[in-house]
């Protein structure tokens, strides 16, 4: 088995090399420091502080809020109400995981919930949890 140890270093190394060969070297201190800083926080901190939340925080506390109060066996979640000029697209389904999520197109798979982010909910539609700057809604009666 391989200590903790010479695995970290060994991707720390990996690391190193694929910046060096991005060419983003001006970047490697500021983001080194940043590492150093955070190594103790729990990972939803760290990405809050960090590059994944930077285009909207507010929109990713709403997705971590609502991503704490699914009930269990949620078969998705569409998310209405995503900001349109960032990457929420990529962001929805990378933060439910495992449980599937999409940014709401058109309309919502049977069985999912609708997490509603930045304006009013729709009515037909039961309240399941108060979110951050939204709510949580399963399909009415």
């Amino acid at each position: 088995m391989i200590d903790r140890r010479v695995a970290a270093l060994a991707a720390g190394a990996g690391l190193l090399i694929l910046t060096a060969a991005s060419g983003d070297l001006d970047k490697l201190p500021r983001r080194a420091a940043f590492l150093f800083r955070t190594a103790s926080a729990d990972s939803n901190t760290r990405h809050l502080n960090g590059t994944v939340a930077s285009p909207d925080r507010q929109f990713y506390v709403f997705l971590e809020s609502a991503r704490r109060n699914l009930p269990p066996a949620t078969p998705g979640v569409a998310v209405l109400g995503a900001p349109l000029d960032s990457p929420a697209e990529y962001l929805v389904p990378y933060h439910f995981t495992p449980v599937r999520a999409t940014v709401l197109r058109d309309r919502i798979p049977p069985g999912w919930l609708l997490a509603v982010y930045g304006q009013p909910p729709p009515g037909a539609w039961k309240v399941v949890a108060q979110v951050w700057k939204g709510v949580l809604m399963a399909p009415g009666p």
